[in-house]
């Protein structure tokens, strides 16, 4: 009995290897997948235990594949195991029994590491068949590279002849070697190259000095860039451009290569741009005053729609009957278009609708009330006639046989609002000036952004040129530049050039002070702010203002704390007080000082003028909503009182000490943000 158990495990364990070595042999095989997968299930049946009514299927990719496929009804038993190639589970090794046989541990084993073996066999098949494809597509990306850097060859050359930009190869003596259409279309020579030019024996340069420099900072940089010189054209006209150069290897020998921008248009639009900011001034001037007006305009119509308000609410308290509530003109008409009842007395209790309630002798066009008995339902209009705008509405009434037997109308009349929608609309155009200095100051930010970075390098320049002058100007004592001598020209061009740097720095400093006053602030109090920085922000933009009247002493604490606030509200607080303290100068010139300090709880800041002053009764008022001294000049007395409120949300406090002929303190409070904060 022991010896024929024996047996059996031994015939188990041949039909495994048998599988597994017939399965190996299938697995070895190139051919394709279709044959491997049936004849492997064709060995896994015969490795088992009840090969007669065992069969075996394998799914793969939505296929079954199978060498002794069996019906699901009579399955009785049966075991799977998944196929994972890289990583995803593809399909599934599936064993039945169509007899109630257990599966032996030692099949399910066999099942498993034949799914194992099949999942790689599949997995090498797909890359080999990935790396096929991809070495076909390397050999054609070689070829097509190698056609392309053939062309790319011949663009290079087409591109260099044919660019819009002046190109050129020249010699260290100056001797041009190839130069392209653009560069002798700039200095006005033949574009067939006939003309062989050098830059020293043909004069090209207005100043030959410079070359030297350009070679100095060759062999210092291996590149030169953005490099403004002068260049002379056939005529000896000066042409303004900017160069780049750069070390080249032409035939064997050391070149130069060079392009060169032509920049005459941009120096008229340096002396375009100083006419553009004198004329900004002037339309920011008026731009403020059509501000003030339509900001005057707006307030006389606000207190027009404050009065209407009151004289409705009068008249809800006086009607006692069930139209109370109901301030416009309401009326049931029947289809004849006859009154039949009004809350108006004007219009009474009979006539016709439209003469009684328009004025007009005629059935309106489109009525509203005979659409309604056409329709059956609510309707609404907009209508102008003689120059009123009228909102009408109507509902239909219903008899007891759901007919309609009436028409409920309600008219009102909306000119004055129809009106001050059209201001609103203008104070919005208003608003979007914000937009316009925004973009203002875009414009001029970018070709000052050329001039800063240009006066930089014509800096740079300077330091490197002096020396050189210097030593022409020992051996040629008489030397003169722009008409001026050496020793005056050594001494003043640096100082104009610094000028220059500070003008723009100052043009970008307008600006940027300009974008941010003009920028859309959402209005919360959640900002560490530097009054310090937003104090030079503000000195910087009403700068232009104040210069003409007043000359301004700063003080600020550089050991200043931050406050917590809004730095678009605060900022608009110290613009309004400059300005103010500009305008209450009135002799031929005054002083504002300004001073930042800061105790145990505050930050303080302190803008004071020696203007005309104020008495205590002007002090007292001056906080107030449309309280101003300057009526006639368009004041608008919201300025101030404006300041007092942005104070006050900020949790601080503006004081003001003044005395007429002697000037005026403003003196701001705010609470400052405390270390263990």
């Amino acid at each position: 009995m022991k010896q024929q158990k024996l047996q059996q495990e031994l015939d188990k364990r041949v039909r495994e290897l048998a599988c597994l070595y017939k399965v190996g042999k299938e697995i070895r095989y190139d051919g394709g997948l279709e044959p491997i997968l049936i004849n492997t299930t064709g060995h896994l049946i015969e490795a088992m235990q009840f090969p007669e009514s065992a069969s075996a299927t394998i799914h793969f990719d939505g296929h079954d594949y199978s060498h002794k496929p069996a019906s699901k009804k009579s399955v009785k038993r049966s075991f799977t195991c998944d196929l994972i190639i890289r990583g995803a589970r593809r399909g599934t090794i599936e064993v039945n029994y169509l007899e109630d046989n257990p599966f032996l541990e030692e099949e399910k084993r066999l099942i498993d590491e034949i799914g194992l073996r099949i999942s790689k066999k599949i997995e090498r098949v797909e890359l080999t068949e990935e790396l096929r494809h991809h070495a076909g597509r390397m050999e054609r990306l070689v070829e097509e590279k190698t056609r392309e850097l053939e062309k790319s060859k011949k663009r290079y050359e087409d591109l260099f002849m044919d660019a819009p930009v002046p190109l050129l190869i020249s010699r260290l003596n100056g001797d041009i070697l190839k130069a392209n259409h653009a560069f002798y279309r700039l200095l006005g020579y033949p574009e067939d190259e006939s003309v062989r030019l050098n830059f020293v024996k043909d004069n090209l340069y207005e100043n030959p000095s410079v070359r030297p420099d350009i070679y100095k900072m060759l062999v210092e940089n291996r590149c030169v860039e953005g490099f403004e010189l002068t260049l002379l054209d056939r005529n000896g006209k000066p042409i303004p451009v900017i160069g780049s150069y750069i070390f080249l290897d032409f035939d064997g020998e050391r070149c130069v290569e060079s392009v060169y921008k032509d920049i005459r248009v941009r120096k008229e639009l340096e002396r375009k741009l100083i006419e553009h900011n004198e004329n900004l001034e002037k339309n920011v001037r008026e731009r403020t005053r059509d501000l003030e007006n339509q900001t005057n305009l707006l307030m006389k119509k606000n207190q027009e729609l404050v009065s209407l308000t009151d004289k409705l609410r009068e008249s809800k308290t006086r009607i006692q009957t069930l139209f109370r509530a109901i301030t416009d003109t309401v009326t049931v008409i029947d289809p004849e278009m006859n009154i039949l009842l009004s809350n108006q007395k004007i219009v009474g209790k009979k006539g016709k609708c439209y003469k009684k309630i328009f004025g007009r002798e005629q059935k309106c066009d489109n009525c509203l009330a005979a659409r309604v008995f056409e329709e059956r339902s609510s309707v609404s209009q907009e209508k102008v006639i003689d120059d009123e705008y009228y909102l009408l509405q109507a509902y239909p009434i219903f008899d007891e046989k759901s007919d309609v037997s009436a028409v409920l109308e309600i008219s009102r009349v909306i000119t004055k609002e129809k009106n001050m929608e059209k201001q609103l609309l203008q104070a919005d155009k208003l608003a979007s000036l914000g937009q316009l200095v925004s973009g203002i100051g875009h414009e001029i930010n970018n070709p000052n952004t050329f001039i800063r970075g240009n006066l930089f390098i014509v800096q740079e320049a300077m330091k490197d040129i002096f020396p050189i002058l210097d030593e022409y100007h020992k051996k040629y004592p008489d030397l003169k530049i722009a008409r001026l001598n050496y020793d005056i020209f050594q001494k003043n061009i640096p100082i104009l050039v610094d000028d220059m740097v500070e003008g723009a720095n100052r043009i970008k400093g307008i600006v940027d002070g300009l974008k941010k006053f003009a920028k859309r602030d959402e209005g919360l109090l959640n900002e560490t702010v530097d009054i310090n920085l937003i104090t030079e922000a503000c000195l910087r933009l009403v700068d232009n203002q104040i210069r003409r009247t007043a000359d301004v002493k700063v003080n600020l604490d550089h050991n200043l704390p931050a406050v917590i606030g809004n730095s678009q509200k605060l900022q608009q607080v110290i613009v309004n007080i400059l300005i103010n303290a500009s305008q209450a100068i009135e002799k031929p010139r005054g002083t504002i000082h300004v001073m930042s300090r800061f105790n145990d709880t505050q930050v303080i800041l302190e803008i004071g003028d020696d203007g005309a002053g104020m008495d205590e009764k002007t002090t007292k008022l001056m906080f107030d909503p449309f309280f101003t001294t300057k009526r006639r000049q368009g004041g608008t007395g919201l300025g101030l009182s404006i300041v007092h409120g942005i104070i006050k949300e900020h949790r601080g406090s503006i004081a003001v000490d003044s005395k007429p002929g002697v000037g005026t303190t403003f003196t701001i409070s705010i609470p400052r943000v405390q270390k263990e904060v």
